[in-house]
């Protein structure tokens, strides 16, 4: 087998780490609009209002679980390209608070935990800007 034909070497640590930053930045993205619509469609009256809200809170759900998880490989893949490293770290902590007030939103219907996602959103998304320009070498986020 040629040279040519050899598959792709593997990205470079920063690659990873951007690539990563956009996944997460497009997780915060999707879950602001599945939020709005939620939030949107609110008491839901009739059956097809209560089966779109449902389905709606159903992906809400999965998409923060998935925020959790993407935010641990963003922390890995910062740690392995040596920048935004401080970032990643609490790019999850502010994710894992904002996951845990879903789940007391879910729970109580508290206004203020809702608040708090909506903070942690716009605090993450920060942190994840950050990691992203981070990658480039671009602003302190280099040597974090």
């Amino acid at each position: 087998m040629s040279e040519s034909a050899a598959p792709s070497a593997a990205p470079s640590p920063t690659d990873a780490l951007r690539r990563r930053s956009r996944e997460a930045l497009s997780a915060l993205a999707l879950q602001f609009l599945l939020g709005m619509a939620a939030n949107l469609i609110g008491e839901p009256k009739g059956t097809f209002a209560i089966v779109v809200d449902t389905i709606i809170v159903i992906l809400h759900i999965l998409v923060a679980i998935g925020l959790v998880v993407v935010s641990i490989r963003l922390l890995l893949a910062a740690r392995a390209a040596g920048v935004g490293q401080r970032l990643a770290v609490w790019g999850l902590v502010v994710i894992v608070i904002t996951f845990l007030a879903g789940v007391g939103t879910m729970a109580s219907g508290s206004e203020w935990a809702s608040y708090v996602m909506a903070v942690g959103f716009l605090v993450a998304a920060a942190l994840y800007g950050g990691t992203f320009f981070a990658s480039y070498g671009i602003g302190n986020g280099s040597r974090a």
